[in-house]
């Protein structure tokens, strides 16, 4: 009975995600000062959204951030003839890093392929892009990360917890949302049915 219980505790924590407020972000800044770079290093696709458009029906948000060239660049621009998976998370939402690897992984997949992914940070601090950077660094994020002001989430239907991931079609159409954590074959059957 013990050992049913607590795979059931195990099963649901896995399951779940967070909500949205950041109650263990001060661990989260303990842990990304562990994973800071040396000076002059810098994660190369940590930007803050600097604009954002809502768009109506089933359309993705049109919002923009700063390449690592310091370019603008949308999320039209962007996502153009490519599936997109943009991945709401946060550096103190366990379940959000426990993804991490998996999203990395389809990322370097899927190169060259016409699918795309970025992460949009709801991370909120004094210093929020050194922090989400510093974290980056750490976790080898090799996929744009966008810091969101609250309007991109809002442009989105309001994220109530994460992470939260949407898939966009190459029509800029977002077809699937997922809430909680997911496995990479989760998200691979989502993109490739995105693709259709």
């Amino acid at each position: 009975m013990k050992i049913s219980l607590s795979l059931f505790i195990v099963a649901f924590l896995f399951a779940s995600g967070c909500s949205k407020s950041p109650e263990g972000q001060s661990s989260a800044q303990s842990l990304s000062a562990q994973h800071s770079s040396p000076s002059g290093v810098t994660a190369a696709n940590v930007s803050k959204v600097i604009s954002v458009e809502k768009n109506e029906g089933r359309k993705a948000a049109d919002f923009s951030w700063t390449d690592e060239s310091g370019n603008k660049v949308t999320f039209t621009e962007f996502s153009k003839d490519n599936v997109v998976l943009i991945n709401f998370w946060a550096t103190w939402c366990g379940p959000c890093k426990r993804e991490l690897p998996d999203l990395i992984a389809l990322h370097n997949e899927y190169k060259g392929k016409n699918v795309k992914i970025i992460g949009i940070s709801v991370d909120r601090d004094a210093d929020v892009l050194g922090l989400v950077r510093n974290f980056a660094v750490g976790a080898n994020l090799t996929y744009p990360i966008v810091i969101d002001n609250g309007e991109l989430e809002k442009a989105f239907g309001g994220i109530r917890g994460i992470p939260t991931s949407f898939f966009v079609n190459k029509n800029g159409e977002i077809v699937k949302k997922m809430i909680g954590l997911q496995s990479k074959e989760t998200f691979q059957a989502a993109l490739m049915a995105a693709a259709q």
